[in-house]
């Protein structure tokens, strides 16, 4: 999960990594929870008029059977909105994964210092 402290906008992040379906059967990232935020969706970057923006993924992220899913910057990722508090690189935050063949996992997620193009989650208004 990115680090909020030193940016621009606190009150958002996004959370990274790979999601692992050892089953047989395909299965989709339906929803996602955490305490330490107001809202939490599933998130995409689309092109959208000729130009990359971030939307809520609707129907879920796939995980096809016996393979993975990547959660990334610039692909999809779980969006952490509303924060109640500044994340600093150190913190821990839980995380539940929803899944669509009924199962959850519970996570305790690790907060890194974010070095990716800060555009990706805070976009600046461009001048017209």
């Amino acid at each position: 999960m990115r680090a909020t402290v030193g940016t621009k906008d606190t009150t958002m992040t996004a959370a990274f990594m790979a999601l692992t379906n050892p089953g047989n059967a395909d299965i989709k990232l339906i929803s996602a929870t955490s305490p330490v935020a107001g809202m939490v969706q599933l998130h995409e970057m689309a092109m959208k008029d000729g130009k990359m923006v971030m939307q809520e993924k609707a129907g879920g992220v796939s995980v096809p059977a016996a393979s993975h899913a990547h959660l990334s910057p610039g692909g999809d990722h779980i969006m952490l909105m509303d924060l109640k508090k500044p994340l600093k690189p150190g913190d821990e935050v839980p995380l539940t994964l929803k899944f669509s063949d009924n199962t959850t996992h519970d996570l305790t997620v690790p907060v890194k210092a974010f070095t990716e193009e800060e555009e990706h989650y805070h976009p600046t208004p461009t001048a017209k």
